[in-house]
């Protein structure tokens, strides 16, 4: 068989031609999904996330500590309302005592001119009050007697007046008291509404402090998690480039192997497999390529590998190795075989109607493994021939196309 001239050594898949075929198998299959991103891009992946979600919280914390500085300002406002109200409020106490004071002197004053007066007139009662003959009779003239009797008018009069005072300074008292109170009763209304609003401000503040407290510490705790992040996808970048080195080193290796035991005749290429120059034994020799591997114009999903003109015949082992997998992968990918040729190279064969080997067994290179068919998701019997480079796990990997291996 002529070597194409595509075949390229595994060596040369850069890491980004890694991640494009990684990306491109992401986006849509017609079969199950073989072929896994790689960790580094995983956990680049992720950091970028994070950092978003820091972008997100970063605005979220600015938009909080500017409602805070709002509410911090509605606080100091607060304060000085509530003391406004609480002075005005001890003014109007101090108002309503002050006047109190008055009102009991007021009240004591006048219960003095009434003591006062109710002892004149007993002592009046008692002795007898002096008539106007008694007055005249007294007088040694009519000089004296007009002056005595206008001078007893005269202290009537002002006991009258005093009395009168005493009452009216009472009243005014009581009215200043009561204006007073009032006063009070609605500064202390004022007082308890400017306590509540700053009890309110002040507990509101409290609350948004606590979330903004929080969301900084997030804020830290975030940028610690994206920078352990990357320092991981640069650990994992580095295993990968050295697991991708390995691999190369054991395919080259193990297709010597294969080059060097490889022996077939040439009458028998038309029914037995068939050796690559490379040292791979061809999976289906004789067919040709019915849909090839990448883009698939008319459904927009990328093939990861190749579909062969193969109706109910043999399929062969590319190379020595043991069976990963054995059975119905997922409903698209029908009976499906998996061998593990090591070196984190695997081969798979989908859509079959037998298979004709087992999982855990060993297989030879060129040893028949599955009866093809037209199982899973199918249009009509073929072979669906994959190869998965870099495998973790002897199953999965990234798809590369066949025909750099193989002509048909």
């Amino acid at each position: 068989m002529t070597e194409p001239s595509s075949v390229r050594s595994i060596r040369d898949f850069s890491r980004r031609n890694f991640v494009k075929l990684a990306g491109l198998a992401a986006l849509g299959m017609t079969f199950p999904r073989l072929a896994y991103g790689a960790e580094s891009d995983d956990l680049d992946a992720k950091a970028k996330a994070l950092e978003g979600n820091l972008a997100d919280q970063q605005a979220q914390y600015d938009e909080l500590s500017a409602k805070l500085d709002v509410l911090k300002q509605q606080v100091n406002d607060a304060l000085v309302a509530y003391d406004k109200a609480a002075a005005a409020h001890e003014a109007a106490v101090q108002a309503v005592e002050d006047a109190q004071v008055r009102v009991d002197n007021a009240e004591a004053a006048l219960a003095d001119i009434q003591t006062q007066l109710s002892d004149r007139v007993t002592n009046i009662y008692r002795q007898g009050e002096p008539g106007i003959f008694d007055v005249l009779f007294d007088s040694s003239s009519f000089e004296e007697f007009v002056t005595s009797w206008d001078a007893m008018s005269r202290i009537s009069a002002q006991d009258a007046d005093l009395v009168q005072q005493s009452k009216d300074a009472k009243a005014e008292a009581e009215a200043a008291h009561k204006e007073y109170t009032e006063q009070e009763a609605k500064a202390a209304e004022e007082l308890q509404k400017a306590t509540k609003a700053k009890d309110d401000l002040e507990a509101a503040q409290e609350t948004l402090q606590k979330q903004v407290d929080k969301m900084d510490q997030d804020i830290i705790d975030l940028q610690q998690e994206i920078e352990a992040t990357r320092m991981d996808a640069d650990a994992a970048r580095e295993k990968e480039e050295a697991a991708a080195k390995a691999a190369a080193e054991a395919l080259a290796k193990q297709k010597s192997t294969a080059r060097s035991s490889a022996s077939y005749s040439s009458a028998s290429r038309s029914t037995s497999p068939s050796i690559s120059v490379d040292g791979w034994v061809n999976p289906a020799p004789g067919k040709h390529v019915t849909s090839p591997f990448g883009w698939r114009a008319s459904t927009g999903t990328f093939h990861q590998g190749v579909d062969l003109s193969c109706s109910y015949e043999p399929c062969y082992a590319i190379g020595d190795g043991t069976v990963s997998f054995t059975g119905w992968l997922a409903s698209t990918s029908g009976l499906s075989v998996a061998i593990n040729h090591g070196g984190g190279t695997v081969s798979w064969y989908l859509h079959g109607s037998e298979a004709l080997v087992s999982s855990g067994s060993s297989v030879s290179a060129g040893q028949q493994v599955m009866i093809t068919g037209n199982t899973g998701h199918s249009t009509g019997p073929h072979l669906h021939f994959q190869i998965n480079v870099n495998s973790p796990d002897g199953i999965y990997g990234t798809a590369v196309d066949p025909q750099q291996y193989f002509s048909w």
